[in-house]
């Protein structure tokens, strides 16, 4: 993976995390309620799956395409 297409696929999912928490201090702070969503749990949990499979792709990156790590791990 060249330098530029991996820096956007990491500011992509740490957009994602980002976007994701902010959602979740919202519900917290300001307890907001969505209309068509009242199951604020059942909301937040979604946000939670978003930020662990965020996570997980950029560790998945960090394993294989960092260069030090692409030569011992391929």
């Amino acid at each position: 993976m060249n330098d530029r297409l991996r820096k956007v696929m990491e500011m992509r999912y740490k957009s994602e995390i980002e976007d994701a928490k902010y959602k979740i201090e919202l519900f917290n702070t300001q307890e907001l309620l969505i209309p068509e969503h009242p199951d604020i749990t059942g909301e937040i949990d979604k946000l939670l799956d978003v930020i662990a499979s965020a996570e997980d792709k950029l560790a998945v990156m960090s394993l294989h395409y960092d260069k030090n790590m692409a030569k011992e791990v391929l």
